[in-house]
């Protein structure tokens, strides 16, 4: 988490972006790091985006993290963006699928695929469009006798 909010830091700088981490202390996840860095950061510049589109302010990203049932750490990122209708809720992660003039369609489709190899979720929630949206990326805890059976 640090690594991904080190390198968009800047960028959030220079777009008023407030940056708000709200992390709960969490035993250790044993996870692919690069494709979870790839996964938080394609997250993290999204919210910026969707922030830069949308007069909401104060322009916001909330980072969440929490322990989920008895397995998993869920991360939660909040954006005061522009929103998703409803009817995008699920199809922005399929493979082409953008909401971006410029968008390829390809960073939510392969995050999603890359978190349900690692046993995890990830998925969307919006009130709609205008009323900012949340990503939620679920990861199994991997307890230290699974380590150590690893």
């Amino acid at each position: 988490m640090t690594d991904a909010y080190r390198i968009v830091q800047p960028s959030f700088e220079r777009h008023e972006v407030h940056f708000v981490r709200d992390f709960e202390e969490m035993p250790a996840v044993l996870v692919d790091k690069h494709k979870v860095l790839q996964i938080l950061l394609n997250l993290f510049r999204n919210a910026k985006e969707a922030i830069k589109e949308s007069n909401n302010r104060p322009r916001t990203i909330r980072v969440r993290i929490r322990r989920h049932g008895s397995g998993f750490v869920r991360i939660e990122v909040k954006d005061s963006g522009i929103g998703l209708a409803r009817e995008n809720l699920t199809r922005i992660f399929a493979h082409g699928f953008t909401t971006k003039r410029d968008g390829h369609g390809f960073g939510l489709h392969s995050g999603a695929l890359d978190v349900k190899q690692m046993g995890g979720a990830l998925s969307a929630e919006s009130d709609g469009p205008g009323l900012g949206a949340t990503f939620i990326l679920e990861l199994p805890i991997m307890q230290a006798q699974e380590r150590n059976a690893v």
